[in-house]
Formats: C-alpha cells, structure tokens, sequence
C-alpha cells in the first residue's frame, strides 16, 4: 500500500530524480519490469541507493503481495533495518502483521511509516491505536497530525508544529491550542516508552521529573536498534510529503552497517568468523539475490559483509569450491546499473556474470573462507 510510491517520493526529494514518477504511469524507478508496469504492483525486490545528509541509504524496495514472499526474505536477509508501510484509509492489513512477524523473525529493527494522510478519511489515530493494541508499549507515535488544511503536524518529540512548504520539507512554529490536549496523549505514550528503557529514567519518570529532547533522543536511538520502540511517522506518498522527517529519523535511528552483528564460518578452522561489517577485515560478501533480465542482463545481487571489494579481484566460492573473477562492481539504481571502483563492507552492490555463483552462496577468499 505505498512502498513503490514512498521510495520515488524520497528519491525525488534527495535529487536523485527530476519528477516523481507515479505506478500508474509505469514511470517509478523500481517498478521497471514489463509486468509490474502492466499490473502495476511489485514482482520484484529493487534496490535503490539514496543520499541523505551525507549517508548513503540503500532501499531495498519488495513487493506487497504474499505471493512474492520469496522476495521479501531475500531483500530481508540484506537489510539492516525495515520500515513497514500502512495505508491511513485502509489501516493494518494481513500483509501489515505478515512484515511484522518477518522482523520479528530476523530481529529487524523498525519504522512504520502511515501513508495516504493527504487522504479525506485516514485516520492516523486509529493506525496507533491498533498497533498499540497488536504490539503493546513499544509503538511509539512521533507524529500528530492536525486536521487544518491537511497541511500540520506536530513533532511529539520537539512539540513544536511543522507546516509543510512548497519544496517538501518544514517550517516550525507554536502548537495551536486544540491540539494540545492531543499532543499529551502522544508526549506521554513516548516518555513511557523512554522511562521503561532504563531504571534509571523509571526513577526519575515516577519522581515527576521530564526528560530533555536529547535525552529522548539518545533513549529511542539505542532502543530502536534493538527493537524494543518502534516509532510510528506519517506523511503523504503522491504529496511527497513526511519524506525530509522520515529521511533524517532513518539516518538519526536505524543503525548503519557497523552496528549490527554479522557471523559466519571459518571453513579451514571451524570457528566463528565475526565478520560484523568491519572493511578492516578480509573480504566477504554474501549473494541475497540473482537477477537475470533480458535487458539489464545477468546479475548477482550482494551485501558485503567485511573486506572492501575492488575491481579484478578474485574471489572464493566455498559452496561450489570455485574461484570467481570479479571484472568490474557495480550498483543497480532500480534497472539503471552504475560501475563503481569498490564496494565497502555494509554496502550493497552487484557483480556481473558469475559462473557458477547462486543466490544464498558467499564469496571470500581463498586464505580466509568463510
């Protein structure tokens, strides 16, 4: 219900496209197979790399339906975090609690991202409400909308209101006073949140002590990575609204690379291979999808798990006991494939005409296979 949508609008927004593109045109970056333009629904997991303030944020963008699942758990395997996409109109749905259990089941961290807010009859209080009730205290509500124009929303972390402007992003000013009682409501579900994360802060929460902004922020920063708070955005796909505030809580809150773990096996000594994202490492790379398209070609999909891999390298398939001659590293941008001098580890990229690499198999070398 908007993953395609989200992923243009935030792509346009970072100036990585000149107009938004729309599914019912076929004109999105990720939706660029024949059938997904004719259905206008995802088929396949696309990656697509944006930068934002400095950060380079790969998206993995997967279909909704059950019946690509598949994809779902390849693109899962590569992510270091997930954001869920609910409609304001149509609520949580099946495939909502489905995306839930498949972060449960990876430990993913995770956003949840309410869309169709510039719509007449969505209801971002009933999405929390529900999720509350499906998920308990972790479900942290950032957002407040006001209902004027379609155009407030209020930063419950900040309480200060945003007014949307011309180029998407925000201008800040006083809360209006019929949101306030509103705003209560959702300041303290957050400072809950925040207080059962420590001792400490439950303390200090029940001595009626606040909290400052910073101190919220540095609490929901180490418990979004763990997934113990799962903070709830808003905003509006076909506006491009909510993007600027999404973009920069994805670089403030879900971990990069080096803060997740990352294991596999040594295969000479039979001991763990703490691989952990370090590019000071040797090289290894893990293949999470093949894509073979009659016009972009034959692909293998990775994520680099440590080790930086540059052209001309050689590397050590252990599953097929087979080398394999790197040529030249590249990273797709939905079906536009760019060549790059290396691929550092946390990084997704893609590898060209392997021989006889399939999905699911890793690469390393042969000093040190993994």
């Amino acid at each position: 219900c908007g993953k395609t949508s989200l992923v243009e609008a935030m792509a346009y927004l970072a100036g990585q496209t000149t107009r938004m593109g729309t599914v019912a045109d076929g004109s999105t970056i990720s939706d660029f197979d024949k059938e997904e333009i004719k259905r206008q629904f995802s088929i396949h997991t696309s990656v697509v790399p944006i930068e934002w303030d400095n950060v380079k944020i790969n998206i993995l963008d997967t279909p909704g339906f059950f019946d690509f699942v598949g994809e779902v758990e390849e693109a899962v395997s590569a992510a270091d975090a997930a954001i869920i996409v609910v409609s304001g109109k149509a609520g949580i749905q099946t495939g909502t609690k489905r995306a839930w259990e498949i972060c449960e089941k990876y430990k993913l961290p995770r956003m949840i991202f309410v869309t169709d807010m510039d719509i007449d009859n969505a209801s971002f209080k009933d999405v929390v409400l529900k999720l509350q009730e499906l998920y308990g205290k972790k479900i942290a509500p950032f957002h407040l909308p006001i209902r004027e124009n379609e155009k407030f929303v209020v930063n419950v972390i900040q309480q200060r209101a945003k007014r949307w402007n011309e180029s998407g992003g925000v201008d800040k000013f006083d809360v209006p006073e019929y949101s306030k009682e509103n705003l209560g409501i959702c300041r303290e579900a957050l400072v809950e949140a925040v207080a059962e994360t420590s001792e400490e802060f439950m303390d200090r929460y029940f001595g009626g002590e606040e909290f400052s902004d910073d101190e919220i922020r540095a609490a929901l920063r180490a418990n979004v990575f763990e997934g113990s708070i799962v903070p709830v955005l808003m905003g509006s796909n076909i506006l491009a609204r909510g993007m600027y505030t999404l973009m920069a809580d994805i670089v403030k809150y879900l971990p990069s690379p080096e803060k997740r773990s990352c294991t596999g096996i040594n295969t000479k000594t039979n001991e763990v291979y703490n691989a952990d994202y370090d590019f000071a490492k040797s090289k290894s790379a893990y293949v999470f999808k093949s894509i073979v398209d009659p016009y972009i070609g034959k692909y293998s999909l990775i994520k680099v798990n440590s080790g930086v891999l540059k052209t001309d390298d050689v590397l050590y398939n252990y599953h097929r006991d087979c080398d394999e001659k790197i040529g030249k590293l590249y990273v797709m941008r939905g079906s536009k494939v760019e060549e790059v001098k290396e691929l550092h580890a946390g990084d997704i990229g893609a590898l060209a005409k392997l021989t006889k690499t399939l999905t699911t198999d890793s690469l390393s070398t042969r000093n040190m296979p993994v």
